[in-house]
C-alpha cells in the first residue's frame, strides 16, 4: 500500500515535468518561422514565461511537499494552468498578442484561485505549527505577487488598442519581469545564483 501512494505522488511531478518539457520542445521549433524582431522578442519571452511557471511549480513542490502534490485539486488546477500556458504560446506563435495577454491574465487568475483554496479552505495534513506558518506565508506571498501582476496585466490589456505594438511589447516584458523579480524577492522561487 505504501509503494502505491509514493508512485501516485511521483506521477504528479513526472506528469508536470513532462508536459512543461513538451510545451518548451514544441515551442522552440517556431523560432525559425519568425522574421519580425518584435514578434521574435515576444515569442522568446513567452518561452521565458513557460520556464518561470515551471520553476514556480517546482518551488510549490518544495514548499508544500506532500501537502498538495497528492491532491486532486492541485492536479486539476495544474493541468488547467498548463493548458493556459500552451495557449499563451499558441497565441504568441500566431501573432495574436491581445489573446495571449488575456490567457496570461486567466493563468494568474487560476493561480490566485489555487492560492485562496489552499490558504483559506485547504486542510493541512501536518500538525507542525512552524511548517503550517511557513506554508501560509508562502501562500500569502504568492497571492501578493499574483494580484499585483494581474492588476498590471489587466491595465495593459485594456490599453492595447490605444498604444503601438512596440509600447505594448516593452510594457508587457517590463510587467512580467517585475512579476519574476517579485517571485524571487518574496522567496516564492528560491534559486541561488551560485
Amino acid at each position: 500500500m505504501r509503494i502505491k501512494k509514493v508512485e501516485q505522488i511521483e506521477f504528479s511531478n513526472l506528469l508536470f515535468d513532462t508536459l512543461f518539457g513538451l510545451v518548451l520542445f514544441f515551442g522552440i521549433d517556431s523560432f525559425l518561422e519568425i522574421k519580425e524582431p518584435l514578434y521574435f522578442i515576444f515569442y522568446l519571452f513567452s518561452m521565458i514565461i513557460v520556464i518561470h511557471w515551471w520553476l514556480a511549480f517546482k518551488a510549490a513542490d518544495d514548499a508544500f511537499e506532500k501537502e498538495v502534490t497528492n491532491s486532486a485539486i492541485d492536479l486539476v488546477v495544474g493541468i488547467i494552468e498548463l493548458i493556459l500556458i500552451e495557449y499563451i504560446i499558441l497565441m504568441a506563435r500566431s501573432y495574436n498578442y491581445p489573446a495571449a495577454i488575456w490567457f496570461l491574465i486567466s493563468l494568474l487568475g487560476i493561480d490566485i484561485l489555487w492560492t485562496i483554496i489552499w490558504r483559506y479552505f485547504g486542510k493541512w495534513r501536518t500538525k507542525e505549527p512552524e511548517l503550517i506558518k511557513s506554508m501560509e506565508q508562502e501562500l500569502d506571498h504568492n497571492l501578493k505577487a499574483d494580484l499585483t501582476a494581474l492588476i498590471l496585466m489587466i491595465l495593459l490589456a485594456l490599453i492595447v488598442p490605444y498604444v503601438s505594438f512596440t509600447i505594448f511589447i516593452i510594457s508587457f516584458i517590463l510587467i512580467y519581469l517585475f512579476f519574476i523579480i517579485q517571485t524571487f524577492r518574496l522567496k516564492i522561487i528560491d534559486i541561488n545564483i551560485f
